[in-house]
């Protein structure tokens, strides 16, 4: 009778302890959290102290993150749309949305019930890349845009104001231009590159729907631009490598005084710093349709193979990582935040002090067509472009391909 009471009381006293064991385990979520913040800007040392102060604030929630390049990023996803294999949350770029969301693996985080409120804490125009149709697959993470970088010292030198039209920028980069000094650089030829002139001037990249190219990269306006753009090139006045092969790279010239302008993204001004140049910068100066630069930048995104738990979880992180600190935080570290409050926080201020700027230039700012097919539109483009900049091709007969092109990439 004793042996058979302990026994009882020892299958009793195991079976308590193995429930409480997968109680515990049960109310502690881990997450894993894909990303590409760079390790050599401290920008990695800056998020696990982020997980840290997360995980100490959201007890039985624990973040494992994992650095990936930009392009294991996006391969490890499509892989994983056929595996399973997949992240909780992720940070990439803005144009892995439409990529993904194809895919059919994102979840669709305007469906939580807090969403409008957290996205009502960033700025719209990042967080527009997320939509596809009327709803949201992500959420802005961190943005940029690009903005007029000029080298104060060769503007004064040959007598150059800051210019504050399109057509002023044209006339400027002429003027600067002599035996020693090339006006303007401009590394690619995509619409990354030159969708703020074509949509300054009121021209545009696709029809409205996203599902046609001729007529709108073939437009006349579009044909003026890059006319513009050819005119600089064969009078000396632009370069880059992607249009000449052997054009010194943008931070090699900025840094030995070659290049005057430049259209760049805060990057730009943090290597002009290092290389102790005497620079400034202000939006791109307005054309006919005002100053509108182009849209870059990172979005979070959620994954629908997650459990519900685990989707829980990435959202109380996403919600924190979008919040002031964390934004105030990393842009110590070169992000540039999408969080309002955290845009004119004076920390972010004086980390960033362009941010003012680029926040300006933010306003007006457009995303590049969300699409999944974008990345293979924009390679056409950008090697049609180059073919006419250069020359090659005119400037007609360059666009009109690319238009036949992207329309039959499209209409597959």
């Amino acid at each position: 009778m004793k042996k058979t009471m302990l026994l009882l009381l020892v299958m009793v006293a195991s079976f308590l302890t193995l429930s409480a064991c997968q109680n515990g385990s049960n109310n502690e979520v881990t997450i894993e959290f894909w990303h590409n913040y760079s390790a050599s800007d401290g920008q990695i040392v800056v998020l696990e102290t982020l997980i840290g102060e997360f995980e100490s604030a959201n007890k039985g929630i624990k973040v494992e993150h994992v650095f990936m390049e930009w392009g294991n990023l996006r391969a490890s996803v499509v892989l994983g749309a056929t595996t399973t294999v997949l992240p909780d949350v992720l940070r990439g770029d803005i144009a892995f949305v439409p990529q993904f969301q194809s895919l059919n693996v994102l979840e669709k985080v305007s469906d939580f019930d807090d969403y409008e409120a957290t996205a009502a804490k960033v700025l719209a125009a990042p967080n527009s890349s997320n939509r596809m149709g009327s709803d949201y697959y992500g959420i802005a993470a961190n943005t940029n845009t690009k903005i007029l970088f000029y080298n104060q010292d060769l503007l004064t030198a040959a007598s150059v104001s800051v210019p504050t039209t399109l057509s002023g920028l044209w006339s400027a980069i002429r003027t600067l231009t002599s035996q020693t000094t090339i006006g303007y650089v401009e590394p690619w030829t995509g619409i990354w590159n030159v969708g703020p002139y074509i949509w300054s001037s009121g021209g545009s990249v696709l029809s409205p729907d996203n599902t046609t190219a001729t007529g709108y990269i073939n437009s006349a306006t579009n044909v003026a631009v890059i006319q513009e753009l050819r005119n600089l090139y064969s009078e000396g006045a632009l370069a880059g490598p992607s249009m000449d092969p052997g054009a010194v790279g943008d931070t090699d010239g900025w840094a030995s005084g070659l290049y005057a302008m430049q259209l760049d993204g805060p990057w730009r001004g943090a290597s002009n710093t290092s290389a102790g140049i005497n620079y400034s910068a202000v939006p791109l100066p307005a054309g006919s349709a005002g100053s509108i630069s182009v849209l870059g930048g990172e979005n979070f995104m959620l994954f629908k193979p997650s459990s519900d738990a685990k989707k829980a979880a990435a959202w109380k992180f996403v919600q924190f990582m979008t919040d002031k600190h964390a934004q105030v935080e990393m842009a110590k570290v070169g992000q540039m935040p999408v969080n309002l409050e955290a845009l004119e926080d004076a920390e972010a201020i004086a980390a960033m002090p362009l941010l003012p700027v680029f926040a300006q230039a933010l306003q007006t700012a457009k995303a590049r067509p969300v699409i999944p097919e974008w990345s293979q539109v924009e390679d056409i483009i950008a090697t049609k472009v180059a073919l006419a900049i250069t020359g090659v091709k005119t400037v007609q007969v360059a666009l009109d391909e690319a238009a036949a092109e992207i329309d039959a990439l499209l209409g597959d």
